[in-house]
């Protein structure tokens, strides 16, 4: 790997160069060990061209997802008429379940209705998008409490259900699939829960609603959305119903905005946009200098939840070790992505970054204007994230090996002045076309998971072996087995 502070010495044009802007962030590649040469060659137009096909059949319709034989359309949902980017049927499902996104999200955000709890279940991209927008931009002015429920747990679900009302509480079921086992256990338990007249307090967003009408969702209440629509991709969806009623309609509607400006650069302006330039940094990295991670640290907390986010997006994409010829892939893809809130890394993490024996990639986050009143926490947290900047490039020389810091951690920064609806929107949309981008250039499928699919089928196995029918070929998960068996 070149030498970061050698480049930045020798090729003092390159902090301005390696800068790429878009309508609200400013993403910066100058402190990464890729020499200015190369960096100019990625936007030549013979670099682009590929590229930018590449683009074309997303936005078009193109088959970019072989594996399941579908297109990957996500961005109709988001568009002001969505017949622009998809099939006038399709369309007009999006359509439908837009307006009573709106109509279901505002009313519940203004208090018009006795819904006073959202309880939201799902997993994976039916939790992390929508979980990260009601996260960031909550204005917390919403008559209603949105609560996240993920993950199978008994015991937070009975003291939630304990200490509120089940005539003032909504259920929102978002599963594309309508089928997976964590949040249908889930939703039968809340559905009893709320009563006989619980029907009427069942909101379903899912690309399957002849499942959701078997479970009992009104068809009035059933947000559908196309079956190319993927999980990590559903945020702008049905799915965002209980973000949308969080932090209410405009906000979500200025959300969509945002993503449609991320869109449009990306379509018109490639070598021009953030999510160019972060694909091309992130394969020098991964392919080019064999680092297998990347940290997201975000200094603006209202991201805080950001990575976790990214690390769906990210890996569940691009964690692939098959070609889309089918071949065995000869590099490496996915970066593991890890990450958080940054000072509250600084006192955990942070000391391996700046003192192990291995490099880490960083993507550090910010924003420049503060909330009134809080202008020094927010020049505390900038000055965080450009000393951390520094020190994880720059290191320290000291006469105590304890008190070295090597340095030459490749470090981005990705900033913009304000965290507000249009500027998420736009970073979320960049991220997910940079990932895009980066299954072209590794020439994987972004958009299947059948890694995470083979779990799914090994759970069912194993729960029938939990309950005494049948055994393991492992001898080793056998003993586990029969440990288990015994104790329960």
């Amino acid at each position: 790997m070149l030498d970061i502070k050698q480049l930045l010495r020798s090729q003092p044009e390159r902090v301005e160069q390696m800068v790429v802007t878009s309508t609200r962030w400013r993403f910066d590649a100058s402190r990464s060990p890729i020499d200015l040469a190369l960096w100019n060659a990625f936007f030549a137009a013979k670099s682009l061209a590929p590229l930018q096909a590449a683009v074309e059949a997303l936005f078009c319709g193109a088959e970019v997802n072989p594996s399941e034989g579908q297109p990957a359309l996500h961005m109709a949902l988001r568009a002001e008429r969505p017949a622009s980017i998809c099939d006038p049927r399709s369309a007009a499902v999006v359509e439908q379940a837009r307006v009573r996104l709106i109509d279901t999200a505002g009313s519940w955000y203004r208090g018009e209705t006795p819904i006073r709890q959202v309880l939201h279940v799902g997993i994976g991209g039916s939790d992390l998008g929508p979980r990260l927008v009601a996260e960031a931009l909550d204005p917390g002015d919403s008559a209603v409490e949105v609560h996240w429920l993920g993950t199978l747990d008994g015991r937070r679900m009975a003291r939630l259900l304990a200490r509120i009302d089940p005539q003032a509480t909504a259920l929102v079921i978002a599963s594309k699939s309508f089928s997976t086992v964590e949040t249908l256990t889930q939703a039968h338990v809340i559905r009893d829960w709320l009563g006989g007249d619980a029907r009427s307090r069942i909101w379903a967003a899912t690309a399957n609603p002849a499942r959701a009408a078997e479970f009992g969702v009104d068809p009035a209440q059933l947000l559908e959305f196309p079956g190319w629509t993927g999980g990590r991709y559903s945020l702008w969806s049905g799915v965002g119903l209980s973000a949308a009623a969080r932090i209410g309609p405009e906000r979500w509607q200025a959300l969509l905005a945002g993503a449609r400006e991320a869109d449009r650069q990306f379509r018109e302006e490639l070598g021009a946009s953030p999510p160019h330039a972060l694909a091309r940094t992130i394969d020098v990295l991964v392919r080019g200098c064999a680092l297998p991670t990347l940290g997201v640290v975000s200094y603006a907390p209202e991201l805080r939840l950001l990575a976790e986010f990214l690390q769906q997006l990210v890996m569940e994409s691009l964690g692939k070790s098959a070609a889309l010829d089918q071949t065995e892939l000869a590099h490496p893809s996915s970066p593991l992505v890890f990450g958080g809130a940054g000072t509250d890394l600084q006192h955990s993490l942070f000391q391996a970054l700046h003192q192990g024996t291995r490099r880490h990639p960083m993507l550090l986050l910010g924003s420049t204007a503060a909330e009134p009143g809080f202008e020094a926490w927010q020049r505390e947290q900038l000055a965080h994230l450009l000393g951390q900047a520094s020190a994880l490039v720059q290191g320290r020389d000291d006469s105590s090996p304890e008190r070295r810091l090597p340095g030459n951690n490749p470090v981005m920064t990705l900033l913009t002045e304000r965290i507000e609806p249009t500027s998420v929107g736009e970073l979320i949309a960049q991220f997910e076309h940079a990932v895009y981008l980066l299954s072209v250039i590794w020439k994987v499928n972004a958009f299947d998971q059948w890694g995470v699919e083979e779990g799914k089928r090994l759970a069912g196995a194993f729960g029938q072996a939990l309950a005494g029918q049948g055994d393991c070929p492992d001898p080793s998960l056998q003993s586990l087995l029969d440990w288990i068996r015994a104790k329960r």
